[in-house]
């Protein structure tokens, strides 16, 4: 069994505020900008913290107040579990409180890729709960009454190029011979959901939703707090040892003392647990929202409310937000300190996709931190008798991290591994771990190129 770690290393005091530091070392800890306000205004505060002792004792300590941490929190205090939740800076701050807001029901494999991986049982479990997450999420938000601007309009999906149009017309087959709400939509159909004769195909999935994503953060942590979750915000975990029977968090002005421990930070962890951040690459996300639009124009982009993105390789989120903004996701500086995103690109996406609304405003942009794991899959870790932690979203987080909060808590709670979701796996350290931005950077060049290709062709096409 592997021992207890003694101390975090030097990327645990960045949290506590030692901010924007250069170089190729840089982690996503020292990021300081706060999550967008276009998020923030339309959400409400985080619930009121809880007075530190010096020797603060719960049942189950879970670290991160992100959607795995509040889901895992909240589901075991619901079940009468004693629970303290930690948090480095505020609830929703990671990439929880950043994320384009859309609840998928996939992951960033197809079914039958899913189902080759996992095997034909768990494989097909996964493919079942991650194609219910919109439900399960939309089902928190119902029961709750979280204030989050959710729209349960589906999901758009356009076909970027024939390869994408074959993929999607593949997705589509398998859920329609499930009798799921999905069908493909040809080029005057897809005009029509877009606002834009951009696509020749599109996808609509109905089991979709789209939401505040920060908002849904901070509606979790209320109903964690009203089942008697304890919240310690701005208070980073120095360290981890093992006592006795007990887990032993250090922490500014003193300790927290668990008999389990639920390690809930994704793409924004530390060394508080040796190797676990060395599971995934972090890469940057961007986005950015305009002025809000008038009237005739959020008429004329999206009708129907659903958020739009396609078969291209790289970011290519487009919505309209319950503010009037439009919003979208897109490509930029995928490592080091907090950049400005590739406006430029923001700007040629919605002029291809909508020229009649001329040059934007733009509001605000931001970015945050994604976990991709070698294999595209999230990772459920059992890292010690007691401590486990759910991390490597890939960019499919909200509904995925929802399910591995929730089901960590039932495995706390006493439920077999086996009646999981995701299977609990070994932490494996990527090898050659901080030499691995070269080759993500180099294949994102790449994805730039290809995506750029078929841009041209489909310009070509008009």
């Amino acid at each position: 069994m592997r021992p207890a770690p003694v101390q975090a290393e030097s990327a645990l005091a960045e949290s506590a505020g030692e901010c924007n530091g250069a170089g190729m070392r840089y982690h996503p800890s020292r990021d300081c900008a706060d999550p967008p306000r276009v998020y923030a205004d339309r959400a409400a505060p985080p619930p009121a913290a809880t007075v530190l002792e010096a020797e603060t004792r719960a049942a189950i300590a879970v670290i991160g107040a992100g959607f795995t941490g509040l889901s895992a929190a909240l589901h075991l205090a619901e079940a009468g579990a004693d629970v303290a939740l930690i948090e480095a800076r505020e609830v929703g701050w990671g990439a929880s409180g950043r994320a384009f807001g859309q609840v998928v029901p996939y992951l960033k494999h197809g079914h039958a890729h899913v189902l080759a991986h996992y095997g034909a049982e768990r494989g097909q479990r996964i493919v079942d709960a991650v194609a219910a997450g919109p439900a399960l999420v939309n089902g928190l938000i119902e029961h709750h009454a979280i204030a989050c601007d959710v729209l349960c309009t589906g999901l758009l999906f356009g076909a970027h190029s024939p390869a994408g149009r074959h993929g999607l017309e593949t997705v589509a087959a398998y859920w329609r011979g499930r009798g799921a709400s999905v069908e493909m939509l040809d080029a005057g159909a897809s005009a029509a959901a877009v606002g834009s004769g951009y696509y020749q195909a599109a996808l609509l999935d109905r089991r979709g939703v789209h939401l505040n994503p920060l908002a849904y953060a901070r509606g979790l942590a209320h109903a964690a707090a009203r089942v008697g979750v304890r919240f310690f915000p701005n208070t980073p975990v120095h360290g981890l040892t093992r006592e006795g029977r007990d887990w032993v968090l250090a922490v500014p002005g003193g300790r927290i003392r668990a008999g389990a421990v639920v390690i809930a930070t994704n793409a924004y962890a530390t060394d508080l647990w040796p190797g676990l951040r060395r599971g995934f690459v972090p890469i940057r996300g961007h986005a950015m929202v305009s002025a809000p639009l008038s009237d005739n124009q959020r008429r004329g982009i999206l009708p129907g409310g659903q958020p739009l993105t396609d078969t291209r390789r790289l970011f290519s989120g487009v919505r309209v937000l319950a503010g009037g903004q439009l919003h979208v996701s897109l490509d930029g500086p995928a490592f080091g300190p907090e950049r400005t995103p590739f406006r430029a690109m923001a700007e040629q996406r919605v002029a291809h996709l909508y020229p009649w609304l001329g040059p934007l405003t733009w509001q605000e942009d931001w970015s945050g931190w994604i976990a991709v794991t070698p294999d595209h899959f999230p990772r459920v870790h059992e890292l010690a008798p007691g401590v486990f932690a759910g991390m490597g979203y890939s960019g499919r987080g909200i509904a995925a991290a929802t399910i591995i909060g929730r089901d960590i808590a039932l495995h706390l709670r006493g439920v077999a591994e086996a009646e999981l979701v995701f299977p609990l796996s070994p932490s494996r350290p990527m090898a050659l771990h901080g030499l691995a931005w070269l080759p993500a950077e180099a294949l994102l060049g790449v994805y730039r190129m290809l995506d750029a290709r078929d841009e041209r062709a489909i310009n070509r096409s008009r």
